[in-house]
This record gives C-alpha cells, structure tokens and sequence, in this order.
C-alpha cells in the first residue's frame, strides 16, 4: 500500500525502464522541432522576398516566423477526450507558441492529476510555422491510499484507509471511499468531486456519509462525552474568483441522532462519578436532555477566503500573507426553531529572523435556538492550549466566542526536503459566553506554552503542545498536552 504521491514516482520511474532511449531523447525532441521548423520558415521567406525589395515588403516574413499551435493530439487515453484536457492546459489550437510555454503547459497538466502520468513531444504541422503537441497519457487506475485532512469543527483528521479512483468517468471527476477518524471523531464518506469546471475555476464535490461525534462538555468539574450520530448528504460548490479569493456554497441534509446517556471521561474528585460511568437522560444537563433523540436538520453555507499566502515555507508555515475568511450560514432542525451561523477568522503569516511568525484571529457566533452540537466551546487544541477541551464553556455551550493565538515556529533540523523538526512557542486567548445560560467561567482565559512538530514522509506533519493556563482554571490541572497532526493554524 503506498501514497498517491509514491505511486506517482513509481510510475515515472517504471515508465523511464521500459524505454530508456526514447526517454533519453524525448527532453531534446521539441528543441529539435522549434529549430527545423525556424529554418523552414526562415528560406521560405528568404526565396519569397527578392534581395533588392524594400523593408516594407520584407516586414511580413517576421510575422511567418512565429511559430503556432496547430492542433493537441491525445494518445492512451481511452475515457478522457480533449475537451477535460483544456481544463488542465493553458494551450489552445492557434495560438502563439515558444518552448517554454509548451514546458510549462505540460507541467501544469502534469500538476493538475487529470492523469497518472504524461509525456509529450512535438512534430510539424501542415503548414509553415506550425506545430502539433502530442501528449501521451496514462490513466489513473482504483489504487489504495491515505491521508490527512481538516473540517472546521472537528479539527484534523486521518483517513487511514481509501479507495480513490480520479478520473474515474473520464470528465475529471474523483471519486473515493474514506474511512476518517479524528479527535473523538469517526466517519465513512463516499465522495464524487469535480475540481474543475467550465473555465477550470469552478469546483463542486457531493458526500454521502455517516458518521459518530463525541461531545466533550465539562460538569462540577468532570469531563462527559455525548454520542452523536449523523448521516445524509453534502454537496459545495465554489468558484476562484481570482488567484486570491474563493467563494462557496454550501448545503448540508442530515440526520442526526443525539444519544439519550453521557459517559464519564474523568473521575470526580469525591468519587461519586467514576470512569466509563454512564449518566442517564433523567440526570443529563438540561440543554443537552432537550436535544437527545433523532431529528432531521438542513444547513446552509456561504463562504468568502482570500488567500496572499506564497508557496514558500519555512518550518511547513508560509513566510509571509494572509489568509482570512467570512462565513455565515443557516440551519433549521426539526423541533427546534432555526438559527443563523457566523464565522470571522484571520490569519497572518510574516518571515522573522529564525523563523516564522504566525498570527490568527477568530470570532463565532450562532443563534441561541442552535442544539448543544451546533454550539461553541472554548478551550483545546484549536482555540485556548492550556485548558481542556471544552473546559471553558457550559455544558450546553456558548453562543458567541473569540480566540487569538501568536506562534513563533522555528526549524530546528532540516534534509534534503526541508525543515524535517520544528519548534513553536506559543500564547493564546479568548473568552465566550451565551445569554440563555449560566457560564461557569467569566472573562478572558489566556494560556502559553511550547510545542514540536516532526515532518513524517506520508503523513506530513505531526507534533504535540504544552500549554500552561495563565488564568483562573476551572479544572485543577497545571499544564495540558495535546497531540496534534498539522499546525493549529
């Protein structure tokens, strides 16, 4: 079982075995071409225009040397014709052409993945100054991989196991069937994308999954985790506008099935709760009792980024841009009233001696008729390190809430492909609230600390971080560890 990425080089590799000559040679074919067909053009103009004609007459010979695109040719390719090909190449019949934009055209098809592999050469065409590219291909094939990925809610995840077939109909399509787990989180998703349509800057993906949540929430000072079940369909479609920005739209139909007990994650200091115990719906929270059982639920989404950031990194982080993002939404469950969704979130990148210096400003917001799962809660990993999961909200929630986080990210050793381990230090803040319900803690919560990550070749990056509340703490911990795949951020 290897990666796409390693399937990607096996492939070359395996390609370049069983034709070593042609391949050899096949780098200096389109030079070779470019300058016969230059020499061409060039007495063909010469025995056109008389030695003793003026400039004037001689000028038009200049334009006939320009070489053009006369047609693309697709060889191996027995489900994709050309029209999903000019998705992913910037060439079209016609068009003014030199060597290095026919390179850098087959480089971006290449790094589009329409294909499993593409080599290319040129030949003359019909007429003067012409040329056909002929680009031969090999289709992807089912193949078995895995990979990482992150949701807005639940934070980063593993896909352990997926079967992915890309281009599977020969339109540019993915399709794939992945088993996901994360922090307290399971999921099987069967999954059809098109991540290029018309001009190439639109995409749209359709998911049917299902899938378990654990809810952590924190009561008289224990940790409890409630079940819930969700299953139905997601569909996104989103457009480029530009390099920059990118907008989308959202829907989400689902049934979900909130679990009629809590369990205990922790003991409580006087041992009338113990580990793995089970409370009953009767002694659940009130807003988590009113929640429980199965319920359809529809939400809807419109999303604005923008993104400045450069490909350049160091320690896995960009050196320098912005990344932010305004998202509002609306969602309406059976049985309970609908409620609105709002989401600000800023990012900053900026290259400082040593490293990277990373900034991120969040704000949430929802209607107080949302369900405890739809709910906020501060404290963990993605929000305030140094207190628990969820430790800074109510057991239903909050309603509004914001957090900030400065990061210094510094490589500590590097190889051949970059940074290979990085060190981050660390202070975050925020507060939250909700004006239908007691919070047991009030104000602003701050928390510092440090943290490494290491580059591993299949998964990228993993770490772990330290934080140290700096505030009043609603639990009598000193420090909290938090194991984590990516950066926070």
């Amino acid at each position: 079982m290897n990666s796409h990425r390693d399937n990607e080089s096996r492939n070359g590799r395996g390609r370049a075995g069983r034709r070593p000559l042609r391949r050899a040679w096949r780098p200096l074919l389109p030079a070779l071409v470019l300058m016969l067909t230059c020499a061409g053009a060039t007495v063909g103009s010469a025995a056109a225009v008389a030695p003793d004609a003026p400039d004037s007459l001689a000028a038009p010979a200049v334009d006939d040397r320009r070489l053009h695109l006369a047609a693309v040719e697709l060889v191996g390719a027995t489900r994709t014709d050309l029209a999903t090909v000019y998705r992913y190449l910037p060439l079209r019949p016609g068009q003014a052409i030199d060597q290095a934009a026919l390179v850098a055209a087959v480089e971006e098809l290449r790094a589009g993945g329409l294909f499993r592999s593409v080599d290319f050469y040129t030949r003359p065409g019909e007429g003067r100054g012409q040329l056909v590219l002929v680009l031969e291909v090999v289709e992807h094939r089912p193949d078995l991989r895995w990979a990482a990925g992150n949701t807005n809610l639940d934070g980063w995840y593993l896909v352990p196991a997926m079967v992915a077939f890309d281009n599977a109909f020969g339109d540019g399509g993915n399709l794939d069937l992945r088993w996901r787990i994360g922090l307290r989180h399971d999921a099987i998703v069967l999954r059809y994308g098109q991540p290029r349509v018309g001009d190439g800057r639109s995409y749209w993906n359709l998911e049917a999954g299902a899938g378990r949540t654990e809810r952590p929430y924190f009561a008289d000072g224990v940790e409890f985790l409630h079940g819930v079940d969700a299953s139905g369909l997601t569909f996104a479609f989103g457009r480029h506008v530009d390099e920059r920005r990118l907008v989308e739209f959202g829907l989400d139909v689902a049934t979900v099935d909130v679990a009629h007990h809590s369990t205990a994650h922790t003991r409580s200091q006087d041992d009338t709760v113990d580990y793995g115990q089970e409370i009953p719906e009767e002694d659940l929270p009130p807003a988590i009792r009113e929640a429980v059982g199965r319920s359809a639920r529809a939400a809807a989404h419109l999303d604005w980024q923008y993104d400045s950031r450069p490909a350049r990194s160091t320690a896995g982080t960009p050196t320098g841009g912005l990344w932010g993002r305004a998202k509002g939404g609306l969602v309406v469950q059976e049985g309970r009233p609908g409620h609105a969704t709002l989401e600000m979130d800023l990012r900053s990148y900026r290259a400082v001696p040593g490293g990277v210096l990373a900034a991120r400003l969040r704000g949430q917001w929802v209607g107080e008729a949302a369900a405890f799962h739809d709910r906020l809660y501060l404290g963990g990993l993605y929000s305030l390190r140094g207190f628990s999961t969820g430790a800074l909200s109510p057991p239903g929630g909050d309603t509004w809430q914001w957090a900030g986080s400065l990061e210094y990210r510094s490589p500590i050793l590097s190889d051949a492909r970059g940074t290979k381990l990085a060190g981050v230090l660390f202070v975050d803040a925020g507060a939250g609230g909700a004006g239908d319900v007691a919070d047991p803690y009030t104000g602003m919560a701050v928390g510092a600390g440090y943290g490494v990550r290491m580059r591993v070749r299949w998964l990228d990056w993993i770490g772990v971080d330290v934080g140290f509340p700096l505030t009043e703490r609603t639990l009598d911990m000193r420090f909290q560890g938090h194991a984590s795949i990516g950066w926070s951020f």
